[in-house]
């Protein structure tokens, strides 16, 4: 299996990009050649459908590929005040529907992971199967996402640095991001040379090659990838998660009650901080509550990254063609 380097810009071989229209938001979606069963892959907060182009080649191979940006990310319409699970799930699922048309297999990371979660519930005639990609289906709830202040913090920094009027601070985002260190007040922050190194190498290439802006030669292909979404997510998505309007009138716990297809969950195991409290998406009591929720559910757990198929397409890929592959012998996918 051969993984691509990957680039932001351009489109992979054999598929287009086109425009869904839910009534009141534009989704802009990639569409890939019809091998195989449909798979709608569902992009995280801050993140557009470019973030799954290392895994795109090969899994097209297997599926007939849906990849859209949710309201608020990369081409689609920005709308402020409108951004829940709620109303993203009717999104996707109007976009099921009309687009897709047949049942597919849904597969999303972190809060995209939320919303094929919310997908199998909601929609369950539509979703054949769920891959569930490091979901914060507990963590990212209101009220206890208050208490998980290293969430907060990220996301306060996205809505005010991010958020402020003029061009996009993208090296004053990248100044405040760093971890936690046990037995330390403070987060450990990116040195600020390293930082420095990094922008200049980008805006090099934003000259040199404007039609390029994003692909500056020599950073890794999630930092590339970051600087478009960056730049081009509406803030007030991350304001939405910290005020609670993300999670208002979903329940995750019915939620999970309510997927009967089959679920895979990959997880990134989480740690706590006593300071900013949990470090990553699903604490160890969150998975058991979900084990105890999802009567069909296979887990695996994977070290490393929280964008599995960011940092590790080649296991991601892995995974998610063993978990098919596995309904396909069972006969719970045709």
């Amino acid at each position: 299996m051969k993984i691509p380097s990957g680039t932001v810009a351009g489109i992979p071989e054999g598929f287009k990009e086109l425009c869904f229209s839910t009534g009141d938001a534009a989704l802009n979606y990639v569409v890939g050649p019809d091998n195989g069963l449909p798979l709608l892959l569902i992009p995280g907060q801050m993140e557009s459908w470019q973030g799954y182009k290392r895994v795109l080649p090969e899994l097209s191979r297997r599926f007939q590929i849906f990849a859209p940006d949710l309201r608020g990310h990369g081409k689609s319409t920005w709308t402020p005040g409108r951004y829940s699970y709620n109303i993203c799930g009717n999104d996707l699922r109007n976009f099921m529907a009309e687009v897709i048309g047949r049942p597919a297999i849904v597969a999303g990371l972190s809060s995209g992971g939320v919303l094929a979660i919310w997908l199998a519930a909601n929609a369950p005639g539509n979703v054949l199967a769920v891959v569930a990609e490091d979901p914060p289906i507990f963590s990212s709830v209101w009220p206890r996402i208050q208490k998980e202040k290293f969430l907060v913090r990220n996301f306060e920094n996205a809505v005010e640095i991010l958020g402020r009027p003029g061009p996009r601070d993208l090296e004053g985002y990248f100044s405040e991001m760093g971890i936690p260190v046990k037995g330390k007040p403070d987060i450990m922050k990116i040195p600020g040379f390293i930082v420095k190194a990094i922008f200049l190498l980008y805006r090099l290439n934003r000259k040199l090659r404007p039609q390029r802006p994003y692909d500056a030669p020599l950073l890794p292909f999630n930092i590339r990838a970051g600087f478009k979404f960056l730049s081009e997510y509406d803030t007030d998505f991350s304001r939405a998660t910290i005020d609670g309007d993300l999670s208002k009138d979903f329940d995750p716990e019915e939620t999970l009650k309510r997927v009967k297809c089959p679920m895979l969950l990959m997880r990134v195991p989480a740690t706590r901080d006593e300071n900013w409290g949990i470090l990553g998406a699903i604490d160890d009591n969150d998975l058991e509550r979900i084990t105890s929720l999802v009567p069909d559910l296979r887990c695996v757990q994977i070290a490393g990254g929280h964008e599995i198929h960011v940092m590790q397409p080649r296991k991601y890929i892995e995974e998610l063609t063993r978990f098919v592959e596995g309904l396909r012998l069972q006969k719970a996918v045709a």
